[in-house]
């Protein structure tokens, strides 16, 4: 099994310098100078993207392997019950299902792996995840309205928590991560977000104390004339 992993990580890698290469027109021994491990640009260091430690991927592998043994247990139930009243296709068709959750076992949680990337700044957070497909989902800090930090009885089993934060359009979860971090990044939110707030009641009190100020002397103006026009109208 670890030849077969040596394999993939090499796969992926390739794959990314074959994908830079094609995109930037460089010669190849440029871009594995410009690659970091498992194909990941500079551009992605600078920008500071944290990568998941490694009891999340045994637990992304355990995950795989409790789903793996419920679909198996599942089929060989259910074809031992039906395989008489059947066509004999059927059976093979559900063994194929089998062997293809068993590929997905090997295989997909190491992708998952080495894809799943996560960014905090001061102006938001981003998680970039995927198999086939890498999606990156992006939230503001300012539209957070709750952030909450779970550990299931796996991730408890591992050490790991979740970070869950929600905003008017949805959530985003940023999963598989060890306490400390996640308690971190937790706090780190909180902290951001009561400072945002700080900020909008400062700008909206100087916003009001401005527009006081702006109403004296309009006043003060329009008393001003009014003063002079009865001193003009005394004069006469």
């Amino acid at each position: 099994m670890s030849v077969m992993f040596f394999f993939v990580d090499k796969a992926i890698y390739m794959y990314y310098c074959i994908k830079y290469i094609t995109q930037n027109k460089i010669s190849f021994c440029a871009t594995i100078q410009e690659f970091n491990l498992y194909g990941l640009y500079e551009e992605e260091k600078a920008m500071k993207y944290e990568k998941l430690g490694k009891k999340a991927l045994t637990c992304m592998y355990v995950k795989s392997l409790i789903t793996f043994f419920i679909v198996t247990v599942v089929i060989l139930v259910v074809n031992g019950l039906c395989k008489e009243e059947w066509p004999g296709f059927i059976s093979y068709i559900l063994y194929g299902i089998i062997g293809v959750q068993l590929l997905y076992v090997l295989v997909a949680p190491k992708i998952r792996y080495e894809r799943y990337r996560y960014r905090l700044s001061e102006e938001g957070i981003e998680v970039r995840e995927g198999l086939i497909v890498v999606t990156t989902q992006i939230v503001p800090i300012e539209r957070l309205h709750k952030i909450e930090v779970s550990s299931g009885p796996i991730f408890r089993a591992f050490g790991l928590k979740e970070v869950l934060v929600t905003t008017a359009g949805g959530e985003l979860k940023i999963s598989y991560l060890d306490n400390s971090i996640a308690e971190r990044i937790s706090e780190y939110l909180r902290k951001r977000i009561n400072t945002i707030v700080a900020e909008e009641r400062e700008a909206a009190n100087a916003s009001k104390e401005s527009a006081v100020e702006n109403f004296q002397e309009q006043n003060m103006t329009v008393q001003s004339k009014q003063q002079e026009t009865e001193a003009q109208d005394g004069a006469k």
